[in-house]
Order: C-alpha cells, then sequence, then structure tokens
C-alpha cells in the first residue's frame, strides 16, 4: 500500500476509532466502575485538549493529520498505550481506507 500523509492520517482515525470501540464493547460487558472513556468530550477533557481537535482526529479532518503529542494524549486518555494503538494501525490495509473514504462521502 502507497503511504502518503492522506492514507497516515486516515490510518490514525481508523486505528483511534477501533480502540473507542474496544473501549465502547469493553464498557457494555463489564459491571464494574472502570472509568471507560466513550465520547469525543470526554477524551478532550482527559487529555486536556480541545473536543474539536480529537474529533478533527477520529474523523482524519485535519489538512496534515494529528501531530505526535495529540496522538498519544487521545490514546493515553482512552486508557491504551502506544504499542495497542501501534498493533491496531499495522493492521489497517487498503480496504479500511477505503471503506474508511467511502463512509465519509
Amino acid at each position: 500500500m502507497e503511504l502518503n500523509s492522506g492514507n497516515i492520517k486516515i490510518k490514525i482515525a481508523i486505528a483511534l476509532n477501533r480502540l473507542l470501540t474496544i473501549n465502547i464493547e469493553y464498557s457494555k460487558v463489564e459491571d464494574d466502575d472502570l472509568d471507560i472513556i466513550k465520547s469525543y468530550n470526554k477524551i478532550a477533557l482527559d487529555a486536556d485538549i480541545r473536543k474539536a481537535t480529537v474529533s478533527d482526529a477520529f474523523n482524519a479532518k485535519s489538512k496534515s493529520g494529528p501531530n505526535s503529542t495529540t496522538i498519544v494524549l487521545i490514546i493515553e486518555a482512552m486508557g491504551f498505550s502506544i504499542k495497542d494503538f501501534a498493533i491496531i494501525y499495522d493492521s489497517i490495509n487498503k480496504n479500511d481506507i477505503e471503506n474508511f473514504n467511502n463512509s465519509k462521502n
């Protein structure tokens, strides 16, 4: 797969969305009081960044994509590690990118 800045920001958005989905699914099956991050607003508050910045990262909206600090803040605010993110990021293929693009159009 050819990597360009557009594909990279889409892969970042897909990986972040998959982590969020994991959190949401986990919160459905767990009955304990873990502070599961399920919304852009909660992520923004926990990461101390603007909600619009979080939304842009999850939707691949920013022109150049989120910076590395923003990505780390979002990942950690959701309770994941860079390794968790990297595993998902590396698993994303061309079809995933095409599906993401089609869902945004």
